[in-house]
């Protein structure tokens, strides 16, 4: 969002804490003055600043009207809870922290983060539902009142979305004077509520949102239709869920129509892909630097924003990137504090570009400088080496490059210093900025086009069985990350080409949306979660990303030593703890979170998840 959302009157966010009592009892929200509602809704103006605050709820540091809660928005906690728990990232530190919990599989209704996503959602569908009821006592165009309820609808959809995706069926709320005692709805009447609104959104919206380039538009809306539409079909196709039923029959996804969803997603994507004005941007890295929303716009039809000002910023710098604390030269770094799996390093080619720009290392350990919109970026490099790895009964010796081993003394780099993170994020020279890493603004992209065209290739191949053009549309990503290198393009679809075409798509997605919420989401309809944080161990990911068949007879063998970086550091710790909580959890645990008992002391019909 601009920064008006920095600089809003208080009296807008009293408005949304007062509306309700009861209800603002169950959202944990207090008043802040005796402004009322019916006072302030007397205009355009006054509807501007209460869809800003809705736009708040996704990306604010703090929420004010549900008890300044940090860790359930973009701003801070979904982060973790949208990413995490995993099979490409895990946790650098062996230190208490709700991000390392979620990380390890090892979170519990008192997980803060946990607690405060529900009060964070509930909080902007209250404001959504506060627009939509005073919005007819305006004086205004119909047309113009038409497109702010379809805005609103298009937030209440989205934070529904939040809610189901996270914790199955959850109470429909859709009176701003609900009591906040209703009980759980069934995970089919959560999504044809959400659906219902991202329709009329779609139906109504224009091309530029109300807040122009900073809010949702039609495109924004069709793009959530299709992927809650591929949500639903894989989960039914591949039995999700089916092993709570006799526990917990509300997440059931019986219901869902797999073909019509596909069918759905299909043409939601196509009205994207040819009538949008969205593209995808020619430099790949752009779409992750603090001073490129110009860019950003062009190809996000979404973002989680923050202002280039103010005091508050977000903190996914602990989540991707070692960042440094106050000045950009000095080694001195806070964050970084989750460290990626060898199989997500190994998944891409050393010669693909993406590679060395999401993962990284610290300052401290070298960097190079590139000046991007007039900003100079500091790009840490993962501390790589070339290990020569001499052939066996007269076959050529084999070079790899390996992100930890020093060749010279042939032993692993400590871990410690976070030499290895996922960096996927960058910080700008804060000299030149004047922040510190609590006062950066990156925006982060929620829904871009790049994913869009992954969801049209599974919806035309599951739709239309046209795997031909799904294999089109997916590899316009790849060439996108290629640049102009029309070779390279060529030998990077022949190294990453599956003869199943989904499992091929799956990983085009992790490639090109690493560490951007979307990772735990597949390998959850796809029903895999457990099973690839099982496989996460180094023979496997050795066979599988560096064309070897660990046969210890075989000329061609790399000893897999050479090919991860997990021993003699937090990587030895992280993976086997995560694996070790997954396998013994119950198996609701892989799917949904569970609702914190500080929610159900205030709403005594909310049923607990299943196996919490």
């Amino acid at each position: 969002m601009k920064s008006i959302i920095k600089y809003m009157p208080a009296v807008v966010l009293v408005v949304f804490a007062a509306v309700s009592c009861e209800y603002a009892k169950f959202l944990d929200q207090y008043p802040y003055s005796q402004t009322s509602p019916e006072n302030f809704y007397t205009s355009a103006k006054s509807m501007n600043m209460a869809l800003t605050s809705c736009y708040e709820v996704i990306n604010g540091h703090k929420i004010p009207g549900a008890s300044y809660v940090q860790r359930g928005s973009y701003g801070q906690g979904l982060l973790y809870i949208m990413n995490c728990p995993s099979d490409d990232m895990v946790a650098a530190t062996s230190s208490s922290d709700e991000g390392l919990e979620m990380t390890w599989g090892n979170y519990n209704e008192s997980t803060r983060c946990v607690r405060d996503a529900w009060k964070v959602m509930y909080t902007g569908i209250n404001r959504c539902n506060t627009i939509l009821h005073y919005i007819h006592q305006i004086d205004m165009p119909e047309e113009t009142r038409t497109q702010y309820i379809a805005e609103a609808r298009f937030l209440r959809a989205f934070f529904y979305y939040h809610l189901a995706w996270n914790f199955g069926g959850v109470p429909i709320v859709d009176d701003f004077e609900s009591v906040g005692q209703e009980a759980r709805a069934s995970l089919k009447d959560v999504y044809k509520f959400i659906l219902d609104d991202l329709d009329y959104a779609y139906a109504n919206l224009n091309e530029t949102g109300l807040l122009q380039t900073s809010s949702a538009n039609k495109y924004t809306a069709a793009a959530y239709i299709a992927r809650i539409c591929n949500y639903l079909a894989s989960c039914k196709a591949n039995s999700v869920g089916v092993e709570l039923l006799d526990r917990q029959p509300l997440n059931d996804f019986s219901f869902v129509d797999e073909a019509a969803m596909w069918k759905k997603s299909k043409e939601a994507c196509a009205d994207i892909v040819e009538h949008s004005p969205y593209k995808l941007i020619a430099d790949y890295t752009n779409l992750f630097r603090e001073t490129t929303k110009a860019q950003q716009y062009q190809e996000c039809l979404l973002l989680a924003e923050q202002p280039l000002s103010g005091s508050e910023g977000y903190w996914p710098n602990s989540f991707y990137l070692p960042s440094p604390t106050n000045n950009a030269g000095s080694p001195t770094v806070y964050g970084g504090r989750f460290v990626p799996t060898p199989r997500v390093f190994y998944m891409y080619s050393p010669k693909d570009p993406r590679r060395d720009h999401n993962f990284t290392g610290r300052l401290s350990d070298g960097k190079t400088e590139v000046k991007v919109d007039g900003y100079t970026y500091y790009n840490p490099n993962p501390p790589k080496s070339t290990v020569i790895i001499a052939g066996k009964d007269g076959a050529e010796d084999k070079t790899i490059v390996h992100p930890l081993y020093d060749s010279e003394t042939q032993s692993y780099l400590p871990i410690s210093g976070m030499q290895m993170c996922a960096g996927k994020f960058r910080l700008c020279n804060t000299d030149e900025l004047q922040h510190s890493y609590q006062q950066h603004a990156l925006s982060i992209p929620l829904m871009r086009l790049a994913d869009v065209y992954l969801m049209y290739a599974e919806a035309l191949y599951y739709a239309d069985g046209d795997e031909t053009n799904a294999r089109i549309w997916m590899n316009k990503v790849l060439q996108r990350a290629c640049g102009d290198d029309a070779l390279l393009f060529e030998q990077l679809k022949t190294y990453y080409h599956r003869d199943e075409f989904i499992e091929e798509l799956l990983e085009s997605r992790e490639r090109e949306l690493v560490f951007e919420f979307s990772r735990k989401w597949d390998l959850i309809r796809y029903n895999r979660l457990f099973d690839s944080i099982e496989s996460l161990d180094e023979e496997k990911v050795a066979e599988k990303w560096a064309n070897t068949e660990l046969d210890p007879d075989d000329p061609d063998y790399i000893d897999p030593k050479y090919l991860n970086y997990q021993a003699g550091g937090y990587m030895k710790l992280g993976i086997p703890t995560i694996r070790q909580n997954m396998s013994k959890t119950d198996a609701a645990h892989k799917i949904w979170l569970p609702i914190s008992e500080e929610q159900r002391g205030v709403n005594k019909n909310l049923e607990q998840n299943a196996g919490w």
